[in-house]
This record gives structure tokens, C-alpha cells and sequence, in this order.
């Protein structure tokens, strides 16, 4: 397993069938909690055991991406330790597509919030936070700012 956690949006391989995923949802629950919640024990579940799955392991929401002609009509609920994330970030300094996305999403609201609304902005800053994105945060209310004074003069 990679030091970088797993996001949404991230591609990983299911590591018992060796084919790419799709992360759409982190359920925000461990294998214990999802199990009970989903009447279903993923720790029961034949590929996940085979990778020491435990009930502390976060749950993630996964589509396969087979084939430009699949199309994915259901999620599949996988503990991470049977998924392994696909670093393409390398290519890009080592920061996780998830990352750039979000920063991207909140340099968009946080120019919209300073031209619309000063509250606006504190509330945007204090939700990023509370979701575990403040660096990021940091970072686009920077760009958002730097927009706005500079704007089209660059």
C-alpha cells in the first residue's frame, strides 16, 4: 500500500482481479461499520479476505473501468486494503489527481464567494477544513485571490 491514502476520483486496481477501478465514494465507514449497516460481512467476501482485510479497513464505493464500451451500472463496496492506488501523480510532483481537482473546485467558489459575499468566503474556508482539505484551501483562496486583483491583466 502506497503512503497516500486513497481519494475519491483516484484509479486503483483491485488487487484480486488485477483490473482498474474507479473510486466514486469513500463511504466514510470501516468494513465493521459497513457491514452492519449493509447486512453483509465484506470480511466474508472471498477476494477481500485474501488481502488481511480487517474491520478497521476504510470502505470505498469502486466501478470497474474495463473497456471504453463498459459502461458501469453498479459500485462495488472494497475495503482498502484490497484496492491499490495507481500513482499517477508521479508525473505531476507527487500531488494526487483528487487533490488538483479539489483545488481547482475551490479556487472557482472561493472567487465566486469574494466577489458575491466576504461571509461567504469564511464559510467556504471553515467547510474545506472540516473535510480534511486545508492546505488546499489555503492554496486556492490564494490563486482565487490573485485572480481577482490581477484578472485579465496577465
Amino acid at each position: 500500500m502506497s503512503e497516500q491514502s486513497i481519494k475519491l476520483g483516484d484509479v486503483c486496481l483491485d488487487l484480486a482481479q488485477g483490473r482498474p477501478v474507479h473510486v466514486v465514494t469513500d463511504t466514510g465507514q470501516t468494513v465493521a461499520e459497513w457491514s452492519e449497516a449493509n447486512n453483509y460481512n465484506l470480511l466474508d467476501n472471498y477476494g477481500n479476505s485474501r488481502f488481511d482485510a480487517t474491520n478497521d479497513d476504510r470502505v470505498f464505493d469502486v466501478v470497474y473501468c474495463s473497456s471504453l464500451k463498459s459502461r458501469p451500472s453498479k459500485t462495488y463496496a472494497y475495503p482498502e486494503s484490497r484496492l491499490g492506488r495507481i500513482e499517477s501523480e508521479a508525473a505531476d510532483a507527487g500531488r494526487q489527481v483528487a487533490d488538483r481537482v479539489v483545488v481547482t473546485v475551490l479556487e472557482e467558489l472561493f472567487e465566486r464567494a469574494a466577489t458575491d459575499d466576504d461571509g461567504a468566503v469564511t464559510v467556504l474556508k471553515r467547510y474545506a477544513t472540516d473535510v480534511g482539505y486545508e492546505d488546499e484551501a489555503a492554496e486556492a483562496r490564494e490563486l482565487a485571490e490573485v485572480d481577482r486583483i490581477i484578472g485579465d491583466e496577465i
